[in-house]
């Protein structure tokens, strides 16, 4: 198995997991607390692994334009992103929410298209269609 594929199933593995125990931990904390608490775990494991692997010298390398991208980015994801994927547990169901939130790289590759001007082969927008469909079916509400 090519070891990109493997890495992006950890992936989806540890996001999937990680949804369970949010809404688990989230019945009794308030919202952002949940926040706080997940990026100071998360600034604690990276400030660990960066001490072990390259050190915080990289970073005097790296020009301001790009710290102000990783900013923008930093906001819309560990802030707004969060937040809102949080409260959604608050709502409606982990199957619900997540389902939701997963379809995120229609909306990257949509604005990708219109800011970036990628291009995209037909097959991949059939895939497109294929998640929206799929993110549909999720959501809808059948006989109980």
């Amino acid at each position: 198995m090519d070891l990109s594929i493997f890495l992006s199933t950890l992936c989806a593995l540890s996001w999937g997991l990680q949804a369970i125990f949010l809404k688990v931990a989230m019945r009794r904390i308030p919202l952002y607390t949940t926040i706080l608490i997940t990026l100071t775990i998360n600034f604690i494991v990276i400030i660990a692994l960066i001490s072990i692997g390259s050190g915080f010298f990289q970073f005097y390398h790296i020009r301001f334009p790009v710290y102000f991208y990783f900013m923008i980015a930093g906001f819309l994801n560990y802030f707004l992103g969060r937040g809102f994927y949080y409260s959604s547990f608050r709502f409606i169901s982990v199957t619900r929410g997540t389902s939701i939130s997963s379809s995120y790289p229609i909306l990257s590759v949509a604005i990708s298209i219109m800011v970036l001007g990628e291009k995209l082969p037909i097959h991949q927008f059939l895939g497109i269609g294929l998640t929206l469909t799929g993110v549909y079916l999720l959501m809808i509400k059948g006989k109980r």
